[in-house]
């Protein structure tokens, strides 16, 4: 998701430079097959068989059962596709929309939970039928007229106001909404746990769907969506673009942007198709940076053995307040300015953002917990293309975060069990999840290294993969059993001894370094990623 600018914690210090003082914001980077966290997914999504079917009817669960957000996603029931509308008018800012919603129930219903916080409903339907619906806090309570088995459909009318403010991010002072109102629009920013602000969904990343999105704008203002822009409508001094995802995407991922944008259409050289969207008065100073996309979509191709895997790429520069950029599907979202600032770290934080989108938005994690499959990944080669442009060495990183490893797990938790939700975009998530990538590839090699990267983001095509279903991988590409190496490293207190490296040593934790940690545990949340 984040990083942070001024420093990615003690390990990227002399590397980063905080964006306000580089002229510019500072910022936070900010991710359908079910492999085997088998047990938690059918949790998190309320998986069933023929025999829940047959059960008789009954409430779906308010809840995924998410270790860190508890009262995230909805049991019961698989989202598995999102029809979005949403009509900006730029005299009272607010947008009128509708969101569909096609489900599977993975038991019979006689009621089921949407998350979604405030928004003015003027209407509720399920399977075309007006239904009865409650709020409670940040879930929408629907009851059927019928038990729903099988397949439905949901459809929700509504009214949004971007400049509300929700209750959603648990880390102060990040906005508290997944709207990002501006001057002559908005864009969407959902991660961790904010999308339910934007429209009614199942809010976890585990219950990833596809999306076809409607923006209806005046003339003179423009937009853009996940996946690949379908269709352009003009009708009475409006225009409607239709945008379609075909890869599932995780609602944290969603992006819908509206403003005075220019589009800068390219293609890279491995004949990815890249569409910018960028302020008019910014696109012709942020072109060289934007140009940089193909150069980085060649290198990570060949890094990580696949291919890029999604329909095509991009980037967003937005006009707002916030400090953070986010992988967002296949448009990543950045403050606009940081295209103009000229230093190589600009690079770093736009490779960064590009990894995510195998390691998170391709391959999502099963819960949470599981972020720093993201963070860790999208780190680890933000780390190795710093060194290629000469920004520090990955050794040197790996060094100074290792010596910070038990102040780090005493302050947030291990690396794969963050203490809570304030943890969650720690420098132990982030640079120890890159520190544990290093770990590895220490143990068992480079070639073997390479093959577990590219093995996993195979595997896990357009799904949603765990923890242990990393090490259980990397057990079977290595050809012997790495869990007694890995779980120490992801799930122990304290930092295992670095393979290679008898002479790395681990600082002592004090009560001194653990509060200075502890104040600093949203920064990469709250700068860029």
């Amino acid at each position: 998701m984040s990083v942070r600018l001024s420093t990615l914690g003690a390990p990227f210090s002399a590397r980063r430079r905080s964006l306000r003082s580089s002229g510019g914001l500072p910022m936070r980077m900010p991710t359908r097959t079910v492999v085997a966290a088998g047990a938690a997914l059918a949790l998190t999504v309320g998986l069933g068989g023929p025999q829940a079917l047959a059960a008789p009817p009954g409430p779906g669960s308010p809840s995924a059962g998410d270790r860190l957000f508890p009262g995230l996603g909805n049991g019961g029931y698989d989202a598995l596709h999102y029809d979005l509308g949403l009509d900006y008018d730029p005299e009272t800012r607010l947008v009128s929309a509708t969101a569909g919603i096609d489900a599977k129930a993975t038991q019979p219903l006689s009621r089921f939970n949407l998350d979604f916080d405030g928004n003015d409903i003027s209407r509720l339907t399920v399977n075309g039928r007006i239904a009865d619906y409650r709020r409670d806090g940040a879930e929408l309570v629907i009851t059927p007229n019928r038990p729903l088995r099988g397949k439905f459909r949901v459809d929700v009318t509504y009214v949004a106001d971007p400049r509300a403010e929700h209750d959603c991010v648990p880390i102060p002072p990040l906005t508290g909404s997944a709207w990002l109102p501006t001057d002559d629009g908005f864009g969407l920013a959902g991660q961790p746990n904010c999308m339910q602000s934007a429209y009614p969904n199942n809010d976890i990343p585990s219950d990833k769907a596809t999306y076809t999105i409607d923006v209806t704008t005046p003339e003179n203002l423009s937009s853009v969506g996940n996946g690949t822009l379908k269709s352009t409508t003009h009708n009475q001094g409006k225009v409607t673009r239709t945008f379609r995802s075909t890869d599932p995407i995780a609602t944290e991922l969603v992006q819908v942007a509206v403003g005075d944008f220019a589009v800068f259409e390219h293609r890279a050289a491995d004949g990815t198709p890249l569409r910018d969207v960028m302020p008019k008065d910014l696109l012709a100073a942020a072109k060289p940076k934007l140009k940089k996309q193909s150069q980085h979509l060649t290198w990570l191709n060949r890094q990580i053995g696949v291919d890029y895997p999604l329909q095509n790429y991009g980037s967003l520069g937005l006009e707002a307040d916030f400090g953070f950029a986010l992988e967002t599907q296949t448009v990543s979202l950045y403050p606009a300015d940081i295209f103009t600032v000229d230093e190589p770290w600009v690079e770093t934080i736009m490779v960064h953002e590009l990894a995510h989108q195998w390691f998170g938005d391709y391959v999502a994690p099963a819960t949470w917990s599981d972020l720093w499959l993201n963070e860790g990944h999208a780190t680890w080669y933000e780390l190795r293309y710093g060194q290629k442009l000469g920004e520090g060495t990955l050794e040197d990183a790996m060094k100074e975060q290792y010596a910070q490893g038990d102040t780090y797990r005493m302050a947030y938790g291990p690396v794969a069990k963050p203490t809570d939700d304030s943890t969650l975009f720690s420098d132990n998530v982030y640079g120890g999840g890159a520190l544990v990538l290093y770990a590895l590839r220490q143990k068992v090699g480079d070639a073997t290294f390479r093959a577990i990267e590219k093995r996993w983001v195979k595997k896990n095509a357009n799904g949603v993969a765990g923890t242990d279903d990393f090490v259980t991988l990397a057990s079977q590409v290595a050809r012997r059993d790495l869990r007694g190496f890995l779980e120490p490293w992801v799930y122990g207190t304290t930092t295992p001894p670095m393979p290679g490296h008898p002479d790395w040593t681990v600082d002592p934790p004090s009560d001194e370094k653990v509060a200075k940690a502890k104040t600093n545990r949203q920064h990469r949340h709250a700068h860029l990623a």
